[in-house]
């Protein structure tokens, strides 16, 4: 299998990984065994095992922003808050985190394994607009280190208030805010060795070690690395990554301090599975239907079609104790990711021509570097007003970042001999891609500034949160330099953006609630593909409103919320004069929809996941009207999600889970021709197993993602993903 050799020539690597995590154990262990932790660390530990629901896939506590860690009963937001089990049991190295995520069920998958894309309430996004550990921007698109991570948290819709500034840009990140907990080293020791196997011939290793130590065990090293090589899934794909990351923490009486350092590095081969729509073809009555969805295990990609990325991650955290009732905080981090190769079709997609499923494609390459850096410093603590409790949070920020891009073909690209073929055979063409030598270009800065108070005040059974973020923008975007003189296009903006909750407790068990929130959307940058590339759409409001109710009890959470967003509309214009369409702003998207999830115990040995969402995404205020009432291409009306966790005894667990995604409408050609994506209805189904083996506790478990090897189309904007063909992950874990 070609794995073997790829594993053989990281094995440097992993045995590096393997050193520093046995180094790190044997100079924990120099303290003394006998000694324990705090009882305040103690009380820690044992509290977040209170928060988790039955099954241990939810937590009922986890991060809200600048207002730390909350219990979702005191949340005015839709939240969902994702353990490490979750994140183990349903993703794994062959899975993005968007197969994890999708267990809320406002979140549905847009991509595949290689572009982790989802959306939230019908707003896309991906590990770009991730936090960890409260810090926003660290992440990239590609393959989101889930493996390090002990929770994420999603809290549905826009809200700057909380959220902050951000790096990585403003436009997609309206969301939600997902916030990526990792790992730290407990109280128990850790030392964890994993074995995986999936798809076709995909191996991998993973390795998490843990210690605390000191006088008190005041100190904490958490290590995990994992490498993952060979053909993942089913269909055409190769992949070479590895990914190292340690976490040291230190907390005494009046402090906490939290250092995340990382490295990533992969290599995807081939694996195509994007489609567009020839406009042109669908106007003069070649193309006049959606062909049906393709077998998934066909091959689309060309020889030489590859990404490589490369990154290194730093992230600071730092609490400090200024009296029995405030507190003082520090958030920082620094980001280098460099997207050394990407070589793609046009626009990361082929392009359908007829009925018959014929296609044809253009190939670019392009290389993005970029730095990304974050501060963030405030204060926050509890005071009365009378019989008022308060919790006021003061905090300002400021993120900046630096592009680059290098681009071969740019609005000219060549025709590739052979790129082509038909959907429902698929193609492997014999000719290679010639890729001349190319520059790197500075393309885009931006920096942002902001300032958050919020207040949340208790008086009885009833919460108000009253906040407010003000925002200023500067963003920048550089023209090619070999297409002549580097011209420069900037906005700068401001906006002030309040965010106002209401919780009303009438018993310990139920939370009524109500809140609004806006995002402040500084500029959406034009991303390839458009004739427009590079430019800078005008700023922007996004406005969210939603009341619920939330009932606990007996390890069982339901969450019933209604909701409505409004934003800018970014919409595709289609002109015969131009080679590409064209993005612009044009009125406004409202979404509106109801959401109800439930999670945690339904009966003595089973427990349950999921839930569902109806979402009405209409244009609104669109010039003269004419697109009015015209559905937001690429949003389903409908979708669902029911996962079951069946506990026969403690040693055996299995798990079955459905999702849903309705009917979804698409725009191929222009605003005035609309078609339907069918819906589609997966299954997965998995089984766990714990033993030992020579006394070594051992954990074995098997995964089939698509039980029933669905064909299907993803829909996103106007463009389609083909689904991913039935996959089966086999896994042992041994904890030494």
């Amino acid at each position: 299998m070609r794995c073997l050799p790829m594993i053989n020539k990281h094995k440097k690597f992993l045995t590096a990984a393997v050193f520093c995590a046995i180094a790190s154990t044997g100079f924990v262990l120099t303290a003394s065994a006998e000694e324990t932790m705090t009882h305040d660390l103690d009380e820690v530990i044992v509290e977040a095992d209170r928060a988790t629901l039955p099954g241990g896939y939810v937590k009922t506590k986890g991060n809200v922003g600048i207002l730390g860690e909350k219990d979702v009963m005191d949340v005015p937001y839709t939240q969902m808050n994702f353990t490490e089990k979750n994140i183990e049991d349903f993703g794994g190295p062959n899975q993005a985190l968007d197969n994890v995520l999708v267990n809320m069920p406002s979140i549905r998958q847009t991509g595949t394994m290689l572009h982790g894309d989802f959306s939230v309430r019908g707003k896309s996004t991906n590990g770009y607009f991730f936090y960890v550990n409260g810090v926003p921007g660290m992440l990239g698109q590609f393959m989101v280190p889930s493996f390090v991570a002990e929770s994420i948290e999603v809290t549905a819709g826009p809200n700057k208030a909380i959220s902050g500034s951000f790096p990585a840009g403003e436009g997609t990140g309206v969301a939600a805010v997902i916030n990526m907990t990792t790992k730290k080293a407990t109280n128990t020791p850790v030392t964890r060795y994993r074995q995986i196997f999936s798809g076709k011939s995909g191996f991998g290793e993973a390795i998490d070690v843990g210690r605390r130590f000191g006088k008190d065990k005041e100190w904490g090293v958490r290590i995990n690395a994992e490498i993952m090589n060979g053909n993942p899934t089913h269909y055409k794909s190769n992949r070479n990554s590895q990914s190292f990351f340690a976490n040291i923490d230190h907390q005494d009486k009046k402090s906490s301090t939290n250092l995340l350092i990382g490295y990533q590095y992969y290599q995807v081969e081939d694996g195509m599975r994007w489609f567009g729509l020839d406009a042109a073809s669908i106007k003069s009555g070649k193309l006049t239907r959606l062909p049906s969805a393709p077998n998934s295990k066909n091959n689309y990609s060309f020889p030489g079609m590859d990404k490589v990325h490369e990154g290194t991650i730093m992230v600071l955290n730092h609490e400090q104790k200024l009296n029995d009732n405030w507190k003082a905080f520090f958030n920082g981090g620094w980001t280098q990711s460099n997207l050394k190769k990407n070589i793609t079709g046009q626009s990361s997609r082929l392009t359908i021509t007829d009925d018959d499923g014929t296609y044809l494609g253009k190939y670019f390459t392009r290389r993005t570097p970029s730095h990304k850096y974050y501060t963030q410093i405030g204060i926050s603590g509890d005071f009365k007003t009378g019989n008022v409790k308060h919790n006021l949070v003061l905090a300002a920020d400021k993120s900046w970042t630096k592009s680059w891009t290098g681009v071969v073909g740019g609005t000219g690209l060549t025709n590739f001999t052979g790129l082509g073929g038909n959907i429902f055979t698929g193609v492997n063409p014999d000719e290679s891609v010639n890729i001349p030598d190319f520059k790197n270009y500075h393309n885009s800065s931006a920096r942002f500034w902001g300032a958050s108070l919020m207040d949340t005040m208790e008086l009885g059974k009833a919460q108000l949160l009253l906040g407010v973020h003000k925002h200023v923008a500067s963003s920048t975007s550089y023209t090619d330099p070999s297409k002549g003189a580097v011209k420069a296009t900037t906005v700068k903006s401001d906006a002030t953006c309040p965010a106002f909750g209401f919780v009303y407790q009438p018993d310990k068990h139920v939370s009524l609630y109500a809140s609004h929130s806006e995002f402040f959307d500084s500029g959406t940058k034009v991303g390839a593909g458009y004739e427009n590339e590079n430019d800078i759409l005008s700023p922007s409001k996004a406005k969210s409103n939603e009341v619920g109710v939330k009932y606990e009890n007996n390890g069982l959470l339901t969450t019933l919320a209604f909701f409505q967003n409004k934003e800018a509309n970014s919409m595709t214009v289609y002109n015969d004069d131009f080679s590409k369409k064209w993005l612009t702003n044009n009125g406004e998207n409202e979404y509106q929809g109801i959401e109800l999830s439930v999670n945690g115990k339904i009966s003595d040995k089973w427990n349950a996941m999921g839930g569902f969402m109806y979402l009405d995404a209409k244009r609104k205020k669109t010039e003269k009207g004419t697109y009015d009432g015209y559905s937001v291409a690429g949003i389903p009306k409908w979708t669902g999600v029911a996962a079951l966790q069946y506990n026969p005894d403690q040693d055996w667990s299995i798990i079955g889970r459905a999702v849903y995604v309705g009917s979804t409408p698409i725009f191929p050609a222009s605003n005035d021709i609309k078609w339907t994506v069918p819906s589609y209805l997966t299954f997965d189904l998995g089984i766990k197993y714990k033993t030992k083996l020579n006394n070594t506790p051992m954990t074995l478990s098997a995964m089939c993602y698509n039980l029933t090897g669905k064909d299907y189309w993803i829909a996103y904007g106007s463009g389609l993903h083909l689904s991913s063909p039935r996959t089966l992950m086999l896994s042992a874990t041994f904890d030494i």
